[in-house]
């Protein structure tokens, strides 16, 4: 049986009030997902002994959310880490980081958009202090970027070039016009650091189901520069239910697969290099 760790999952629980972006006019999200919803779901797929293990991925913006993150997996043994959110332009970013660096489930922090403005001339120096902060503890971060935001990124990279990073969702490339010249050289400016990898997560939702040929030339792109060893699997559940099913998710992910590599390749995206990643294992 193929093996999966799923390395973006996301919980939420509406009532705790810090979901802004989550609407009652997308019935979809709008409502609780929990462990029991996703171990359902999965069930469902048929990929119950399959799935050895996720990483469930902030959905709010602060620390309180990182924390019931924290709480979920202490509680399920599926939930092999977190990663949550700290403020990096907060005065209180290294202690924050310190104070839940303590907890062995804590294993990243996601930074969005709106850390990486595009067009800012200058470099932030609190944002530059608390990267190296990470740089130095080899802890990894998620970057929820797009090609906007890839060249502000690669600036910081430049003075944090042995930053842990991954790319979530391949880096949010224009998947419905089928553009690929700005962002695929992003992309390859980003592999270039050795420690920047990349997700296969988030593709079903902007690819609107089971598109092969809409997905095929940035898979193919990202193959070419990261490799099986810089690649990640994501499900996005349960974002991705707005386009398909767990199973379809998985599905899809093993039919965009490179036929050429081996099965020791696949094997590294499917579980080993989030192990790695995130885990040190």
């Amino acid at each position: 049986m193929i093996s999966y760790l799923d390395s973006h999952v996301h919980f939420w629980q509406l009532e705790r009030g810090d979901y802004q972006w989550l609407k009652p006019s997308n019935p979809t999200l709008y409502q609780n997902y929990l462990p029991a919803d996703l171990a359902e779901a999965v069930d469902v797929a048929d990929h119950t002994e399959a799935l050895r293990g996720l990483i469930a991925v902030q959905a709010a913006p602060t620390i309180a959310e990182t924390e019931f993150l924290l709480e979920l997996a202490s509680k399920d043994d599926r939930i092999l880490g977190v990663v949550g959110w700290l403020d990096p332009f907060a005065d209180t970013f290294a202690l924050e980081y310190i104070r839940l660096r303590k907890n062995p489930l804590f294993v990243g922090i996601r930074l969005d958009r709106t850390v990486f403005q595009p067009n800012k001339d200058q470099v932030s120096e609190c944002l530059l202090a608390n990267l190296r902060v990470l740089e130095e503890d080899a802890f990894p971060i998620d970057l929820l970027i797009g090609p906007e935001q890839m060249p502000t990124v690669l600036k910081y990279l430049n003075s944090v070039p042995k930053l842990k990073a991954v790319i979530n969702h391949l880096g949010g490339p224009p998947i419905r016009t089928g553009e690929i010249e700005i962002w695929s050289a992003s992309i390859a400016a980003l592999s270039a650091f050795p420690h920047v990898y990349c997700k296969w997560s988030g593709m079903i939702t902007p690819a609107e189901g089971m598109n092969l040929e809409r997905l095929a030339p940035y898979i193919r792109h990202t193959a070419e520069q990261f490799g099986p060893k810089r690649i990640l699997f994501g499900s996005d559940w349960p974002v991705a239910l707005m386009a398909g099913t767990y199973k379809e998710v998985v599905q899809l992910f093993e039919q965009l697969l490179p036929d050429h590599w081996s099965e020791q390749e696949r094997a590294n995206v499917r579980i080993h290099n989030a192990k790695a990643f995130y885990l040190g294992m």
